[in-house]
């Protein structure tokens, strides 16, 4: 199943794509539309399923033209034929650029049309023969940086093991994702933040001294490089919504799929905003993840277990 997630970061690498082509207009507007794909309560997938073209439509900031390439994504398991097209004039390798600390749209843009850079070979190899620094608004310093940063890049390109993740996250806030599923190996760190004030949090996450690149920065989520190598992303949540949404970000997407089609035949709408009664639409408070299991008829599942699979039989409340 396509996740919202997925559909959201496509939308952002065409953005990107579209800024380094010079297109007017369709960049913000497929930000936009991806802004509001990550703030969507619901599944994308189940959404076009229940209304088709239309409930997609619904959706804040996207109109036909980009709904439709998200119905194409979640037909053809993430793949856009947009992205496919565009990639076909700049290469897939400046959204690898992009990665770069220090490197946006406008920048990367420059070092493609003025040196024909489109990979992270050709920019190293720019680098370490000076090309950047005479390109003006550059410089020498930050041709350095990019050396340096392209060096803190390859490390992270490589999953890191559990234990050095996880004095990373404690040093912020709980943590959610594979990493509390403790899987040995870490991609990324979801972090989950029940707060009534919501700005504040975000702005002190971006400010730490450790970020050295802001990927997003919304209401509700932000996403940072930290320390140069490991991306983390941020959620902040109401607390009456904190039990959904901690179970949410912690559960496999086989798990949470299984879960939802548990909510739905007992009368409930589960997604990270909350719990609801289908009928009414009225929010069930879950300030814990016990919570949430307990109405849906099972005991609290440790977060290891929730792959997808025997756990829902095996903790059962019905086995009593």
């Amino acid at each position: 199943m396509v996740t919202n997630k997925q559909v959201a970061e496509k939308l952002y690498q065409i953005a990107d794509l579209l800024d380094i082509l010079d297109v007017r207009w369709e960049p913000l507007a497929y930000r936009r539309a991806a802004r509001s794909i990550e703030d969507e309560s619901q599944d994308l997938t189940q959404l076009y399923k229940q209304g088709g073209i239309k409930a997609i439509m619904e959706i804040d900031g996207v109109g036909k033209g980009i709904s439709g390439n998200i119905e194409y994504m979640l037909k053809h398991k993430g793949k856009s034929d947009k992205f496919n097209n565009l990639t076909k004039e700049v290469s897939k390798g400046v959204l690898d650029i992009l990665q770069i600390p220090g490197l946006g749209p406008k920048k990367v843009k420059r070092l493609y049309q003025e040196l024909n850079i489109n990979s992270i070979a050709k920019l190293k190899s720019a680098a370490k023969k000076g090309k950047i620094q005479a390109l003006e608004g550059f410089g020498k310093r930050t041709e350095t940086e990019i050396l340096s940063n392209l060096t803190r890049k390859k490390k992270s390109q490589n999953r890191i093991p559990r234990n050095d993740a996880l004095p990373i996250a404690k040093k912020i806030i709980n943590y959610m994702g594979s990493l509390r599923r403790k899987k040995s190996e870490i991609g990324d760190i979801d972090i989950l933040v029940s707060s009534t004030k919501p700005n504040q949090v975000m702005n002190f996450f971006t400010k730490m001294s450790e970020v050295v690149k802001i990927i997003t920065n919304g209401e509700t989520k932000s996403s940072i490089l930290f320390d140069g190598f490991l991306q983390i992303d941020l959620r902040v949540i109401p607390p009456e919504s904190y039990g959904a949404a901690a179970q949410y970000f912690t559960g496999s997407i086989e798990h949470n799929i299984i879960l939802r089609k548990i909510a739905i035949k007992k009368g409930y709408k589960l997604s990270e905003w909350g719990l609801f009664n289908r009928k009414t639409n009225e929010q069930i408070p879950t300030k814990t993840e016990k919570a949430v299991y307990n109405i849906l008829g099972l005991k609290l599942i440790p977060p290891e277990k929730r792959i997808g699979g025997k756990e829902f039989a095996t903790y059962s409340l019905k086995k009593n």
